[in-house]
């Protein structure tokens, strides 16, 4: 008697919100230590009209009190067992589980030395209206004889309510259930009153495969049927969500017991070592202290849709293909990548299917994508350099690395060499081609237990990092913020964010930037620069005196900045800055020296102020600062420059005419130096168009009109430039555009080529299959052949002895009969010379010989009508010698026969 009410028995098992996790209890206390269990048989069967689920292992078995301890809440006293650790935690995995599955349930188990059997069900405590939850448990000897535990009558109570309220109404049907546990020891459980759902059909599909349990499938709003679990609504569903056989097979991370679904066993497979590609790395958090995790990476040979992390837990599944890092972007990165792991150190939910969501469980998520970015790079980095007309890395056709088989006697797990593509259903230790491993008695070939250093190097990293400084070298504002912050948080923006682009980092940062302030270089005479202020026309100009350096110009935009109120009669252009390489800035610099003391704008010379405004006279060049914005008059070039006008007012400045006169000069060195570099970037789009026109050519057999090109006069040069740019860029935009048309073809033809080849496959299977039943048969023929003749040969060496035993009495006949032959004329002789007194006498005698002759003749046909069976005895006259006749032709006959 428990003080619960029975309610909490449904309440308690709705966290289970997916069935198959309930299933995955279950198969949990068979595979725990303290029952050990080698196989567990799982199935359907139909008793008393009620279809039912049974789970069978041959483990130890309980006694009343585990049983009593198992049926109750909250006791857990499994331990660590031969170096295997148990997934229980709670000891609330049976109730729970079978609960989730069915209303009712019983146990039947058998230890060796006692039976016993118990009843958790919802139905008796709502018949019997009970307050509180009632578990009955019985328990018989080994010669099924009722045994009191404590008190009889409480064990006659027990066993009237389990025969009255479950479908075994009589203690012997309880009794054949035990017996139908195979071996001593085991246990059997039973669950029915499966649950169903609001349409009165059940939870589970038993017809679509006869060897498996499926979820059956529901219509979405698509239109399309399928089940897919909550976490999964914009992903591909893997088998594993809804095949009971699939997500058996992956269970454990080294499984060491066999299930077997309804009749056929599942093939389990090592998860870590069925992968393609494979690489190890190593995480090593800091709540562990300094200890080490291994990760395994590798590319999933089955199915490239299902990716993912497989987060284990005391070597059992929690979470399935769980994404992270690149794979949650909607492009192909990480496509077809699998992680595991086993993180022991960290805790699970009371279902067994997620984490608790602590920091160490977001800690470990983010170091996951972090890693498998830096796999993800490396294996496309050296597919690249390898192959690199191949297609990509995530459609090549992949076969696992290894080959790994467990044994059916031992359950040990045994590679196999490269090359063993089929095996038999049952395979033993002694079939293994490496004689080291062919015993069953020899461990398991131990692992790599290197947990200090990676197997592969990270090359792609430390690549994109140093192109990652480079940049931010090359960059105004890298050189500002590598001088505030570091490079470390620059690597940590990098991490976080997945791009090797500056920009896209900073634009990405969640912080806003600092203010960014020049500061004072080699100059060594600060010069005044005396501009128009824009909100300051009553006043006049402003005299601002500033300090900056040819190599430290920073124009930074930032949200923070208040914006100048727009005015009508000036256009607000928004500046697109260009940096120089590094390079450049230093032949720059040094040509830039020498004007550093005359005035600030020669300064600038590293970027180009580029906008584009139609039918205004002047442009305006905005500089956002911290303490006021000073917008700049550019004149247009090619004419004089005008004087400086803010809001239409015309002032003519001396100073400020020179200003822009030496801007104008460094503006058309850098147009020069534009030129240049585009004539540059022009080649290689040659080259690049050229490389296209190569691959596609050699793709699609496709003409190319090539149009021709018109001279251009030098005046018009820079625009016939940029409409070639334009048209290259369009050229190259389409090559992309038939690029990807061709891989979405060679994908549909892949994607056939595997269809046709299961096909041919299965074709192959049934043929396979088909020459196997009619060799079988003619093996069947050929035993019964066999059989029969060995009958034969029996029979004829029978034949053969009474041939022999009736030859010799043919022979003892016959000399028999010449001896009364002989006899007749010494009696005839005898009875002529004899008296006539004596004539009765020899009258006598002679009928007595003749009796006897008649009776021998009789016997002689009786034998010969055994060999001749055509003989009528009837019309034989046994006073002559006809059956002499007869004997003597039998006997010619046998001797000729034995003769040949």
């Amino acid at each position: 008697l428990f003080q619960l009410c029975p309610k909490f028995l449904h309440t308690n098992s709705t966290s289970h919100t997916w069935p198959f996790s309930a299933i995955a209890e279950l198969i949990d206390n068979a595979y725990d230590p303290d029952v050990s269990a080698k196989q567990i048989w799982i199935d359907k069967t139909v008793i008393s009209g009620n279809i039912c689920l049974t789970f069978t292992d041959n483990g130890n078995g309980m006694n009343s009190e585990k049983l009593h301890k198992m049926l109750s809440f909250g006791f857990s006293e499994k331990s660590v067992m031969n170096g295997r650790v148990p997934v229980g935690l709670y000891g609330n995995g049976f109730k729970s589980g079978s609960m989730r599955l069915g209303r009712d349930a019983m146990v039947f188990t058998k230890n060796g030395d006692t039976m016993s059997v118990g009843m958790l069900s919802q139905t008796f405590l709502e018949v019997t209206k009970a307050e509180h939850v009632m578990v009955p448990i019985v328990t018989f000897n080994n010669q099924h004889i009722l045994w009191a535990v404590s008190d009889p009558a409480e064990s006659r109570n027990s066993l009237k309510a389990i025969v009255t309220h479950s479908l075994f109404s009589s203690e012997e049907k309880l009794l054949a259930e035990l017996d139908a546990i195979i071996g001593k020891k085991g246990t059997r459980i039973i669950i029915w009153n499966l649950r169903k759902d609001k349409n009165e059909k059940p939870e589970f599909d038993f017809d679509k495969d006869k060897y498996d349990i499926r979820i059956p499938e529901d219509l979405d709003e698509t239109g399309k049927r399928g089940y897919k679990k909550q976490e999964r609504l914009d992903q591909i569903v893997p088998e594993s969500d809804y095949s009971l056989r699939a997500y058996c097979s992956i269970l454990y991370l080294k499984p060491t017991m066999q299930i077997i679904l309804r009749g056929q066993k599942v093939k389990t497979q090592l998860v870590s070592k069925s992968l393609a590609f494979i690489e190890r790395d190593i995480y090593r958090p800091k709540f562990l202290n300094a200890k080490t995790v291994r990760i395994t990476f590798g590319f999933n040979c089955r199915n490239k849709d299902h990716y993912g992390i497989m987060m284990y837990h005391k070597n059992r599944l929690i979470k399935a293909y769980e994404r992270v890092g690149c794979q949650l972007k909607a492009n192909n990165m990480g496509v077809g990548v699998v992680g595991i792991i086993e993180c022991n150190f960290l805790k699970p939910t009371h279902n067994k299917q997620d984490f608790d969501y602590t920091n160490e469980y977001r800690l470990t998520i983010a170091a996951l994508g972090e890693k498998l970015n830096d796999y993800w790079n490396e294996m496309k980095r050296k597919k690249n350099e390898e192959h690199p007309l191949a297609l990509p890395v995530e459609e090549i056709q992949k076969q696992p690395d290894q080959t790994w088989v467990q044994c059916d006697a031992c359950l040990k797990w045994r590679k196999l060499p490269d090359g063993i593509e089929q095996l038999p259903e049952k395979w033993y230790c002694s079939l293994n081609p490496d004689p080291q491993f062919r015993n069953c008695n020899v461990p398991e070939e131990p692992e790599d237990d290197d947990l200090i250093h990676p197997t592969y190097e990270k090359t792609y990293k430390k690549k994109s990092r140093s192109q990652f400084l480079s940049k931010t070298n090359d960059t105004p504002q890298g050189v500002f913020l590598l001088k505030e912050w570091g490079v470390g948080i620059f690597l940590e923006i990098l991490n976080v964010f997945q791009t090797n682009d500056l920009s896209d980092a900073l634009n990405e940062f969640p912080v806003s930037l600092p203010s960014l302030k020049r500061k004072t270089p080699s100059c060594a005479t600060p010069v005044s620069l005396k501009t128009p202020r824009l909100g300051d026309r009553a006043r006049g100009h402003h005299e601002e005196e500033e300090e900056e350096d040819d190599e430290d110009v920073i124009i930074l935009e930032e949200s923070s900045t208040p914006k100048p109120s727009a005015d009508p009669d000036v256009p607000v252009v928004k500046t697109e800055c260009i940096h120089l390489d590094q390079e450049e800035k230093q032949q720059e610099s040094s040509g830039a020296g020498e004007l550093c003391t005359a005035t600030t704008s020669e300064g600038r010379s590293e970027q180009s102020s580029s906008a584009t405004q139609t039918e205004l006279p002047s442009l305006v060049v905005k500089k956002e600062e911290v303490e006021d914005e000073i917008p700049v008059q550019i004149p247009r070039a090619g004419g004089e420059p005008q004087g400086p006008h803010v809001n239409g007012v015309a002032e003519k400045c001396a100073e400020t005419e020179n200003d822009l006169r030496n801007r104008l000069h460094s503006l058309h060195k850098e147009k020069e130096m534009y030129q240049a570099k585009c004539e540059a970037l022009t080649k290689e789009l040659h080259t690049l168009q050229e490389r296209l026109l190569e691959m596609n050519n050699k793709c699609v057999k496709k003409e190319m009109c090539h149009q021709a090109t018109e001279t251009v006069p030098p005046g018009e040069q820079e625009g016939a430039e940029g409409g070639r740019l334009a048209e290259l860029r369009a050229l190259y935009e389409q090559a992309l555009g038939e690029m990807a048309q061709l891989r979405e073809q060679c994908s549909a033809l892949q994607q056939l080529k595997r269809e046709c080849s299961s096909c041919a496959a299965g074709e192959s299977r049934s043929e396979v299959e088909e020459m196997a039943l009619q060799l079988d048969e003619v093996f069947r023929q050929l035993d019964k052949c066999t059989i029969d003749r060995d009958r034969y040969k029996s029979e004829i060496e029978l034949l053969e002895v009474e041939k022999n035993q009736m030859a010799c009495q043919c022979e003892e006949l016959k000399a028999e009969l010449a001896q009364l032959k002989a006899s007749i004329p010494q009696a005839v002789a005898h009875a002529k010379d004899s008296t006539p007194s004596n004539v009765e006498e020899t009258v006598n005698f002679s009928d007595g010989e003749s009796l006897k002759l008649r009776s021998l003749r009789v016997n002689v046909g009786q034998l010969l009508a055994t060999i001749v069976p055509d003989l009528d005895l009837q019309q034989v006259n046994y006073d002559i010698d006809v059956v002499d006749e007869i004997l003597g032709q039998v006997v010619e006959q046998m001797h000729e026969i034995s003769g040949t």
